[in-house]
C-alpha cells in the first residue's frame, strides 16, 4: 500500500509549493516560515528556489545538531531541498496573480494558508522525507516533546525574527512581511490540527 502514501506525499508537496507561492501573490506578506527565504531571494537577487535550497541545507544541519546524530531520514531531506526548490519555482513562473482588492488578497491568502496547511499535513504524516522547513519543527518537536503544531508555530514566528535581523544587518527594508505573515505564523500551526482532526481516519489509518 505504500503506493498511495507515495501519491498522497507527492500531493502534499505540491499544495505546499502551490500554498506558498500563492502567499506570495497575495502582496499581504510571505508565509512565515518562508519570509527569511524571500527576504534572502530579494536581498541577493536569487531565484525563490535558490534561496530556499539554501536555507533548508541550513535546517538539515540543524536537525542532526539537534539530535545528535546523521541519519539517513535526515539526508535525504538536502536532494529533496533541490526538487521542492524546483516545484517552488515552478509555481512561481506559471502563477501570476495580482489582487484587486484587500478582499480578494484576504480571500487569496485563506486559500495560501489552507494549500500550505495541507501540504505540511499530508507530508508528514506519510513518514516519508520531509521538506526541511518542516522536518526541523518535526526533530524539535521530538527532542523537546512538543507538540508538532506548536513547535510549527513557534518556529513560523522564530523565522520572521531571522527575516528582520538579516534586513537589519544588510541595511535594507524591511522585505515580504506583513499582515500575511503574522496571520499565517498565528494560523498555519492551528489548520495543521484541523486537517488531522478531518483527514486522519479517512486516509491515515486506511493507508
Amino acid at each position: 500500500m505504500d503506493y498511495e502514501k507515495i501519491i498522497i506525499y507527492i500531493i502534499g508537496l505540491n499544495f505546499l509549493a502551490l500554498g506558498i507561492v500563492l502567499n506570495i501573490s497575495t502582496g499581504l506578506g510571505v508565509a512565515a516560515l518562508s519570509s527569511s527565504i524571500y527576504t534572502t531571494s530579494q536581498i541577493f537577487h536569487m531565484l525563490l528556489g535558490t534561496a530556499s535550497i539554501i536555507w533548508y541545507i541550513m535546517f538539515v544541519g540543524i536537525q542532526c545538531l539537534l539530535s545528535k546524530r546523521i541519519t539517513k531520514e535526515y539526508l535525504l531531506e538536502i536532494p529533496l531541498s533541490f526538487v521542492f526548490g524546483y516545484l517552488n519555482d515552478f509555481y512561481d513562473y506559471i502563477i501570476h496573480i495580482t489582487p484587486s482588492s484587500f478582499v480578494y488578497s484576504l480571500l487569496l491568502l485563506c486559500i495560501a494558508l489552507l494549500c500550505i496547511s495541507l501540504g505540511v499535513y499530508l507530508t508528514s504524516e506519510t513518514n516519508f522525507v520531509l521538506n526541511p522547513g518542516d522536518g526541523i519543527v518535526k526533530t524539535i518537536s521530538e527532542v523537546f516533546h512538543y507538540p508538532f503544531y506548536n513547535v510549527k508555530n513557534m518556529f513560523d514566528i522564530s523565522m520572521i525574527l531571522c527575516s528582520l535581523v538579516l534586513s537589519w544587518i544588510t541595511h535594507n527594508p524591511i522585505m515580504g512581511i506583513g499582515i500575511g505573515t503574522i496571520i499565517s505564523a498565528v494560523m498555519i500551526g492551528r489548520l495543521i490540527k484541523v486537517w488531522q482532526y478531518l483527514l486522519q481516519k479517512r486516509l491515515f489509518i486506511e493507508v
